[in-house]
């Protein structure tokens, strides 16, 4: 929470909110350490319950204090999570730590979908994990998985009470509830509600629905590992962070042949298949220039771009990770669209072959793409074949299509809390063959 103005009767208590916001970071980094973790996740479960010590020290300060704070402390009471909190707290303070343990979790990927199979085992019997792999299909199944399978190894922190829900996750829970009541209680004042700052960057933090900074969403990847089962090599992509200058664009505009923004994204506030339209049109023009077009991701939220990134996958295991990550960013951030830009294969689907990639069927074409996911919208689709000669590369005529069966999109929808059409489901359980 950023530092309130000195008049503001609640400071005390959104310091004591950015004090566990703080306390769960160094939770977080210290995930691999014992003894760290232990510290900073105690710490965050004592500081969570003095927020409403506090409050309840402050009811002379808060008009009909009674009323308000009566029906939140129903609604905290009747709340498993946080009635474990208090019982935490209170046995950290009287009886010493908390019982914790440390579980290795793994499981297979190798589609769109989190449907692989998967194994928990105590942090020091890694023995579960050969079992699991020597465990795996044979046949055509068993030789996409040894090509194009990615061992996600994941470690998790439980404690003796709360056996099923992994221990950071519960903090940040908490931490969200509670931060609902003090939003509560400045509203119930007349006050602006307290800012989320980030204290690694000074900024602030877009506040989300369920009141939980972005930061503390999908924790999971700090502590996962991927390994490649076709040769045991830890996964890692490198993000690089590119810095756009006027000129810069300038000089790309001038290029291309664009004006100005809106040539390239069309009106500001349009609906999104509109912006998917230009934003293909400026697809087109690129290609024609360049012969080629690489992966882009745009983010937007509330009709406005806020984030634009490049893909560049090596492999079929670096496009599920990349999905993945993608998803979790646009939970974190906020997105309710993303427009995808891209060159891909495609391939008729064929039985006989059911986890061929298209980029290795002797009918595939290739096209370039623009394909428009929403979280309350429909799905779009963009395409153009590319064809070649020996010297140039053409574009054929744009074709549109409306709720394709887009897999690889599937962890956004998912992150979303959407559900897969029935289709996407059933044809995913071919493994994604069929476009990449």
């Amino acid at each position: 929470m950023a530092e309130q103005d000195a008049k503001c009767p609640l400071e005390k208590v959104d310091r004591r909110l950015e004090d566990a916001h703080r306390q769960w970071h160094a939770a977080d980094e210290g995930y691999f350490d014992p003894e760290e973790f232990r510290r900073s996740i105690q710490s965050v479960i004592q500081t969570l319950r003095t927020v409403t010590f506090m409050l309840q020290s402050m009811k002379s300060d808060i008009p009909d204090f009674d009323q308000w704070y009566g029906g939140w402390q129903e609604r905290l009471k009747a709340d498993p999570l946080m009635r474990w909190m208090v019982e935490a707290r209170n046995r950290i303070e009287k009886q010493g730590d908390l019982e914790l343990h440390s579980f290795v979790r793994a499981e297979v990927i190798a589609s769109y979908l989190e449907e692989g199979p998967r194994v928990e085992v105590p942090a020091n019997l890694f023995d579960g994990l050969k079992s699991l792999i020597e465990g795996l299909p044979t046949g055509q199944v068993g030789k996409h998985l040894a090509t194009h399978g990615i061992l996600k190894v994941e470690r998790r922190w439980v404690e003796n009470t709360l056996p099923d829900l992994e221990l950071l996750e519960a903090a940040a829970v908490a931490y969200s509830r509670l931060t609902e009541l003090v939003v509560d209680a400045h509203r119930h004042l007349g006050l602006a509600a307290p800012e989320t700052i980030d204290h690694r960057t000074g900024e602030v933090i877009q506040p989300q629905p369920t009141n939980r900074p972005p930061c503390m969403i999908d924790h999971g990847t700090s502590r996962s590992i991927h390994v490649s089962i076709e040769d045991g090599r830890v996964l890692r992509f490198e993000e690089k962070a590119i810095t756009v200058t006027r000129k810069k664009a300038e000089t790309a505009a001038k290029k291309y042949g664009f004006k100005n923004a809106q040539d390239i994204f069309g009106k500001a506030g349009e609906p999104y298949e509109a912006t998917l339209a230009s934003l293909f049109k400026t697809a087109r023009s690129i290609f024609k220039r360049d012969q080629y077009h690489d992966s882009m991701v745009f983010i937007f939220r509330d009709r406005n771009l806020i984030d634009i990134r490049g893909f560049r996958p090596d492999n079929q295991q670096d496009k599920y990770l990349m999905m993945r990550k993608l998803a979790a960013d646009v939970q974190k951030m906020g997105g309710d669209a993303i427009i995808q830009l891209n060159e891909v294969w495609t391939a008729k689907y064929d039985p006989r072959e059911p986890y061929r990639r298209a980029v290795d069927a002797p009918n595939r074409r290739e096209l370039l793409t623009a394909d428009l996911v929403q979280r309350d919208g429909p799905v779009r689709h963009l395409s153009a074949e590319i064809r070649r000669n020996k010297t140039r590369a053409h574009l054929g005529p744009t074709v549109a299509v409306d709720n394709p069966s887009l897999f690889a999109f599937a962890p956004i929808l998912l992150a979303w809390g959407s559900k897969l059409p029935e289709e996407w489901v059933a044809e995913m359980s071919k493994l994604d063959s069929k476009q990449e």
